[in-house]
């Protein structure tokens, strides 16, 4: 989407932006926080996004993509709140973290499986992908993705049920397991 489409009168439509990328800022920057930004800090970051936005729209284009300019903010935030806070420590605060084996795994075994997430997810139809995304990325009710993408409530809850029974085979052939699903 482009900043014409949240544009009335001249004037920013912020809560129809907040409404729409909302759940997609927050996992932007979930994605890219450093350490020292605790999750209690993730709603104050993400209303930075949207008050920048705000603040200088007047020196945007109507053709502005606000996807990756919204990015761009989540990540200029972030930056600044991480060099604000950063305070400092002793190596003796993460000896525990830097010596933890587990720590390392963990880690490795994160990006393991979002690699083959992300492997599953390329292969799905077009329809599925946005779906899927809409439901767990851009935090949309299945009632608001059927309206969208013009299908019924019950396809769309279909589709997610198939698709996360999809996603747990292919992690479980991974050497991943989830309990009882």
């Amino acid at each position: 989407m482009i900043l014409k489409e949240y544009s009335k009168n001249n004037r920013l439509d912020v809560d129809k932006v907040v409404e729409d990328y909302y759940g997609y800022i927050y996992m932007v920057i979930k994605n890219i926080k450093s350490i020292g930004i605790l999750e209690e800090d993730m709603e104050e970051i993400i209303s930075d996004v949207f008050l920048a936005l705000w603040k200088n729209y007047a020196n945007l284009t109507e053709e502005t993509k606000i996807k990756p300019y919204l990015t761009g903010i989540a990540k200029n935030v972030l930056k600044n709140k991480y060099r604000k806070t950063k305070m400092d420590f002793s190596l003796s605060d993460y000896e525990e973290q830097l010596i933890a084996p587990h720590t390392l795994e963990v880690i490795s075994e994160e990006r393991e499986q979002n690699e083959m997430i992300k492997k599953s997810l390329s292969n799905l139809k077009p329809e599925e992908y946005q779906i899927f995304m809409a439901f767990y990325y851009e935090n949309k009710k299945i009632k608001e993705i059927a309206k969208k993408l013009d299908i019924s409530e019950s396809k769309v809850k279909v589709i997610l049920h198939r698709l996360r029974k999809e996603l747990k085979e292919q992690l479980k052939k991974g050497g991943y397991s989830y309990g009882n699903g």
